[in-house]
């Protein structure tokens, strides 16, 4: 009974954390909120375990409340591409083509720490929506947030060296930085590990 009654009251703080996240992107009434949370469920995973793989129907959208993850593309000869990382709280983790579409997930989450997640199915994120201006207005800034991100990392494949997205990098992965391998930092550079090498000679961090 006493972990069950531990395990309300972090629910219920963690959803107090997403609610002052997500109020920021766009506001959320507490009455909202208040229909809104019942829907959602928390998880927590282990440092190496899989919050989806490859091929997975992804039937949810996560909200990272703790920890670090990374997304990763797997190749049929077993090479790993890494496509993005989170450390953020209030990190938006899915699959869009997966939750939106009959389409399995092209990549696979892998938690880089102890992580927990704060998850609502799709559907009722929706419907939320359907039901709720501003919930609705939540998903369109939600969207035009990951969309932004999208652009400016392609901008930075076609604008900067190498090293200057290196650079960009560990301003913006501070964190992830001390957690993951090199090899791993090369593969979202779409650099190899001997240039990030060179790179990271000629800043003097090696």
């Amino acid at each position: 009974m006493q972990l069950i009654i531990k395990n309300k009251m972090n629910q219920d703080k963690q959803l107090d954390v997403l609610h002052q996240i997500l109020n920021k992107i766009s506001p959320i009434s507490k009455s909202i909120w208040d229909d809104a949370s019942e829907l959602f469920k928390i998880k927590t995973l282990q440092k190496g375990e899989y919050l989806f793989c490859m091929g997975d129907k992804v039937d949810d959208f996560y909200f990272l409340i703790d920890g670090l993850a990374r997304y990763y593309y797997l190749t049929s000869d077993g090479k790993e591409f890494n496509k993005s990382f989170a450390q953020k709280k209030g990190h938006l983790i899915g699959s869009i083509s997966s939750s939106t579409k009959d389409e399995t997930s092209p990549y696979f989450v892998e938690a880089l720490s102890k992580m927990e997640v704060l998850y609502i199915s799709y559907k009722d994120f929706i419907e939320l929506g359907i039901k709720y201006s501003s919930w609705n207005n939540l998903t369109l800034r939600i969207y035009e947030n990951l969309i932004i991100k999208k652009e400016r990392r392609e901008a930075d494949f076609l604008l900067l060296s190498a090293q200057e997205r290196y650079e960009k990098f560990l301003d913006e992965y501070s964190i992830i930085v001390g957690v993951v391998q090199n090899y791993h930092i090369a593969s979202y550079l779409g650099i190899t590990e001997v240039a990030l090498s060179r790179i990271r000679k000629h800043m003097n961090l090696t």
